[in-house]
């Protein structure tokens, strides 16, 4: 489950959202060099094979460990795409096919341009049929909306089995997990048709959460008088209501926090201006990370998913350790608070992408530091996160998993 979000404003366009995953699932952020291919190569996605381009684009993918594909990201050439799980009322195909994450990252790879991607997907969907588990640490099947934005336009594209709508994004927009379309699309289907109406399953799209959080998207979005990019991390940060804290579950809140039966948990955000400046987590919990700038090339990032699995998995440890009151609070958040702002007005200043390209290494190492030293200083303190018996008992084994899982990324 998850959040995107666009803003275009004075022919500038911002484009946001938070990847909300299992817990436990690792969210990397690579980078993905452009290649070339032989013809008549293969490559393979998560499931299934299929003919590979024979140039790519280099990207950001900002994806789940296991999974070929992203959850989010942008390319060289400015194209954004952000990827919405949707439940619908089409049965699921026999045999897999490629999944929301994938597509995704096929059309970063391939496309210039918001159109070719929203062709390109909607032709990949026709051809291969979506379908195979997304879920890390359960069964997870679902159908995918996407929001794709290049620095001129935007679209929303969403599906349901092989059918799909196309429309074009207004200037303030939001997805969820939810279908939005109506009658005002494109698409292979009848244009008198409800796309909502016809194909959403309301029951798993209400248990989501899906119709608040967008809401509360749109409604900060639409808010004057504040920077774009400050908006878009203020809605990305933000929860269904005063009472979440970090040791709260809510799936209605767009920072998602697990700890209930239904639900998953923000493993990752980003947010930006298009072909200008973006910022990124790497870490869950937006109200918890700290946004660190990164240049359209993005060259601080890591091209090994190792490197950035143990980049996740520190900034885990210390949410873990926050939400078991190992770290205080209040003090942690006037520190990481104070570093965002320094590093938003740093980011500022940059007049060129080289600019940007040294303020970006200089506020990745200084926010290194910041996590050095307090991992350092609950190096030996357990994880015990408290709550009501449901969410203790929930978070007691997700820690024992985490433990066993990324044990040597802990070290």
């Amino acid at each position: 489950m998850c959040d995107t979000m666009l803003i275009k404003r004075d022919g500038k366009m911002f484009f946001g959202k938070n990847s909300d995953r299992s817990p436990n699932e690792a969210h990397l952020m690579l980078r993905v060099p452009a290649k070339d291919y032989k013809q008549g190569e293969m490559v393979r996605t998560t499931y299934i094979q299929i003919p590979q381009a024979q140039h790519t684009y280099s990207c950001v993918l900002l994806k789940p460990h296991w999974i070929w594909g992203a959850e989010m990201g942008w390319n060289e050439y400015g194209l954004n795409i952000g990827n919405e799980a949707v439940f619908t009322k089409v049965k699921r195909e026999s045999s897999n096919g490629l999944i929301g994450m994938d597509l995704l990252r096929l059309a970063l790879e391939r496309c210039r341009t918001a159109q070719e991607a929203t062709d390109l997907i909607v032709s990949l969907i026709k051809t291969y049929g979506q379908g195979g588990n997304c879920g890390f640490d359960k069964k997870f099947y679902y159908d995918n909306a996407f929001l794709i934005a290049d620095g001129k336009d935007a679209f929303i594209l969403e599906s349901a089995g092989r059918n799909t709508a196309v429309k074009k994004a207004d200037d303030i927009t939001a997805i969820s997990n939810c279908l939005s379309i109506r009658k005002d699309y494109s698409g292979n289907e009848q244009s008198e048709t409800d796309f909502k109406r016809k194909y959403q399953n309301n029951l798993f799209t209400k248990v989501a959460g899906a119709e608040r959080r967008k809401e509360t998207s749109l409604k900060i979005l639409s808010q004057n008088g504040t920077p774009v990019g400050l908006l878009l991390m203020q809605a990305l940060r933000s929860h269904a209501d005063t009472n979440v804290t970090p040791c709260t579950a809510s799936t209605s809140s767009v920072c998602m926090h697990a700890g209930n039966m239904f639900g998953d948990h923000t493993t990752g955000s980003y947010c930006g201006e298009i072909n200008k400046v973006y910022f990124v987590t790497g870490s869950s919990m937006p109200c918890l990370s700290i946004y660190k700038p990164l240049s359209v090339r993005a060259s601080v990032l890591p091209t090994d998913e190792h490197q950035a699995l143990k980049y996740w998995v520190q900034r885990e440890l210390i949410n873990r350790h926050l939400m078991s009151g190992n770290i205080d609070k209040d003090d942690y958040l006037r520190r990481a608070s104070a570093l965002q702002r320094q590093f938003t007005d740093m980011a500022a200043q940059c007049k060129t992408q080289q600019e940007l390209e040294n303020v970006s290494e200089q506020c990745f190492l200084t926010e290194q530091q910041f996590v050095d030293d307090l991992l350092k200083s609950v190096r030996f303190l357990p994880l015990k996160i408290k709550g009501n018996f449901y969410f203790t008992r929930y978070w007691a084994k997700k820690n024992e998993k985490f433990k066993a899982l990324y044990h040597t990324e802990m070290l």
